[in-house]
């Protein structure tokens, strides 16, 4: 099989990574070409200059882009600049807008390329150890051949029907998955500022149902960590479920919300950060108030 991989930032990397251990011919395109030649020259893989270049002459397409747009434009300019579809299909790994899901299969499709809405719920390590949960939407004439390529890598798929039923789960995922670190900055901002120790947090809530989460997030948000997904990328999710909930005439309280949190902190110079290093950001503003409070 002929595998190739469009975007080649930390997911598109390190599934880059996984796909090599496989018996896969692997492809690769980044807009920074040099990123993508330096995988391929340690991968083995040929590098294509543009995605339209490369699906043409790969089985599959994998695309991990980082919004909206730049899954349109990638869409756009596979379209345009592609002589052959024939049974090519473009795997839509990445977390957009439902809407956005739905267009790039538009444009595809009018091409003859077939769609397969992807998106997965994991980071690094998961995808550079084939284990990724793959959430499916596909026609189900293109179920089976789907379905070959994601076992690749993934340890889990759910096939959920058309799109954009598995871009609709996996918003919902990572609107719990995002939130506590944005909630655990917050509570630190809470204590510093009424001169409470930090660990009596973690005292008082031991042994019950906050514990496990504290201690998942705790040295992480507050030593240094590499980024397994970043604060500009959390920012933007929300961005995406904000907009998915207005275009439905809903309530987006918690998303923008916390769109914000994300995008304040990345504008700051955290945005390639691991996202817990939000609360290493709002902790710091919240003894930089106390010092200037003291102060006064």
């Amino acid at each position: 099989m002929r595998v190739g991989i469009i975007g080649i930032g930390n997911m598109g990397s390190n599934l880059a990574e996984c796909l090599s251990s496989k018996n896969v011919e692997l492809a690769l395109y980044n807009r920074t070409r040099h990123k993508a030649e330096e995988l391929g020259r340690r991968l083995g893989a040929r590098v294509y200059d543009s995605p339209g270049e490369l699906v043409e002459n790969v089985d599959a397409a994998i695309a991990f882009v980082t919004d909206d747009h730049a899954l349109k434009t990638i869409s756009l300019e596979t379209a345009s600049k592609l002589e052959r579809a024939g049974s090519t299909v473009f795997i839509n790994a990445s977390t957009v807008t439902p809407t956005a899901s739905l267009e790039a299969m538009r444009i595809l499709e009018s091409r003859g390329i077939g769609y397969v809405e992807a998106p997965v719920f994991g980071s690094t390590d998961e995808a550079r150890e084939c284990r990724l949960i793959s959430m499916l939407s596909v026609r189900h004439d293109l179920l089976d051949k789907a379905t070959q390529v994601l076992k690749l890598y993934s340890s889990r798929i759910y096939y959920l029907g058309e799109p954009p039923k598995a871009m609709v789960v996996k918003l919902a995922l990572n609107n719990i998955a995002l939130a506590f670190p944005a909630i655990l900055a917050e509570s630190l901002m809470l204590l510093s500022s009424w001169d409470v120790e930090l660990e009596w947090l973690r005292k008082v809530s031991a042994g019950t149902w906050i514990e496990p989460v504290l201690t998942r997030y705790w040295d992480r948000a507050l030593g240094e960590s590499s980024p397994r997904f970043t604060v500009n990328n959390a920012g933007k999710d929300y961005s995406c479920i904000g907009i998915a909930l207005r275009e439905k005439g809903l309530p987006s309280f918690i998303s923008e919300t916390l769109s914000s949190m994300y995008l304040l902190a990345g504008n700051s110079g955290l945005g390639r950060k691991d996202y817990p290093q939000i609360v290493k950001f709002y902790l710091e503003l919240a003894m930089k108030k106390n010092v200037e409070e003291t102060a006064k």
